[in-house]
């Protein structure tokens, strides 16, 4: 019997790489994407996917919504052959990245899940570290999955911003929960260096919130969350309960 296992793809291309990001991305690289395709099918063809059986894919990035939608479709025909028939497939999206025809063409390649890059409600914050969106664009977006067939989907926050305090956290959660999104991620924002956020902190243009503070953001989370039937599961993940 064939083992059962998850594979995550990694599209390392974005509009703008995030201040506080220290993924493997890059921005303005939009004359690569084909070519790195290209050589990701080529992996996919060369690996032993065939030993297993493949119950959950997940695109990640980068922002993997600033391909080609085709390029998302050539890349899951090369590893759907792998999957199980029921198996969960997600793509990571931002605002400003998709419209309604790229997600009408994620459905239409078995694409089933999506993750939301959101990260907070507060437009001055999503500016500060270097986000393309603003909330409004985020609510236009989330809609439109909605509108469109989505019936799973994550939204992502971050808590312990520089200058968030537990009130704008609170009202972010408290606006994303109306939404009624099947999954929220939280995470604790990590001050990596090397990324601009780090530099900013560095320069004393921006300061990193008290640790106890961080701590009462985290465990006011759990508690607002699980008061609204979300199952906390993992360390930052919440799922609603599947029916």
């Amino acid at each position: 019997m064939k083992k059962e296992i998850g594979v995550y793809v990694h599209i390392p291309f974005c509009k703008r790489k995030c201040y506080y990001c220290d993924f493997v991305s890059y921005p303005d690289k939009e004359n690569f994407m084909e070519e790195y395709v290209d050589a990701l099918l080529k992996e996919i063809q060369n690996s032993d996917l065939r030993q297993y059986k493949v119950k959950t894919v997940y695109i990640g990035g980068g922002t993997p919504s600033i391909l080609n939608s085709k390029l998302i479709g050539k890349i899951l025909e090369k590893i759907k052959k792998y999957t199980v028939q029921d198996a969960e497939i997600t793509i990571e999206i931002n605002p400003g990245t998709v419209n309604e025809e790229k997600l009408k063409d994620y459905i239409s390649f078995g694409i089933n899940r999506l993750s939301i890059g959101l990260q907070s409600t507060n437009n001055k914050l999503l500016k500060q570290i270097g986000r393309i969106h603003n909330y409004k664009e985020f609510l236009d977006v989330y809609n439109l999955a909605r509108n469109v067939g989505f019936k799973n989907i994550n939204v992502d926050l971050i808590l312990g911003l520089p200058g968030q305090t537990l009130r704008i956290l609170l009202n972010s959660l408290n606006k994303v929960i109306e939404l009624n999104p099947e999954h929220i991620s939280i995470y604790s924002l990590i001050l990596e260096e090397g990324t601009k956020l780090f530099q900013m902190v560095e320069e004393e243009k921006l300061k990193m919130i008290d640790e106890d503070l961080e701590r009462k953001m985290y465990w006011e989370t759990k508690k607002v969350l699980e008061e609204a039937g979300y199952i906390h599961y993992e360390i930052s993940n919440f799922a609603k309960p599947r029916l």
